[in-house]
């Protein structure tokens, strides 16, 4: 019997990434502005990816049979991603004006926050009613963004 596809463990790898860089980026905040810099640039490339894999790979393959139940988690996914890109564009525009980024813990505690959400509601609930062909091709796609 093979083994079922999983969703929540492609995005679990992704998450850990995201959390070494916000942790990195957090320290590099306490050094110079050529550190945090680069080490924003490279924790918003992934974070970008990271939500545009949710919204492109994922939103465009689930279609619930009960729309009420199943769209419940998605707008507030969608507010939450909404959040985060405010967010990278406030720092990148800090980074741009030369301007040290700030209140990276508390962005920290949010990313946390989102990131138990979608474990516990999000991918789960989808593991659960999507077909093993829709997961895999799911899967294929979040990999070919977030994986390289």
């Amino acid at each position: 019997m093979s083994e079922s596809i999983s969703i929540l463990g492609s995005m679990i790898k992704d998450h850990c990434k995201i959390k070494k860089l916000i942790n990195d980026l957090e320290e590099k905040t306490k050094q110079d502005f050529d550190s945090m810099s680069k080490s924003f640039n490279k924790f918003e490339w992934e974070l970008e990816k990271h939500v545009f894999a949710e919204e492109k790979a994922i939103f465009t393959s689930y279609n619930p049979e009960d729309v009420t139940e199943g769209y419940k988690m998605l707008p507030e996914l969608t507010k939450q991603h909404n959040f985060i890109i405010n967010t990278l564009n406030n720092w990148r525009e800090d980074v741009r004006k030369k301007r040290m980024i700030s209140e990276v813990y508390s962005f920290k505690e949010f990313i946390t926050r989102h990131k138990d959400f979608e474990e516990e509601k999000v991918y789960p609930k989808l593991d659960e009613v999507l077909s093993e062909e829709e997961k895999r091709h799911i899967v294929a796609k979040i990999n070919e963004i977030v994986h390289k």
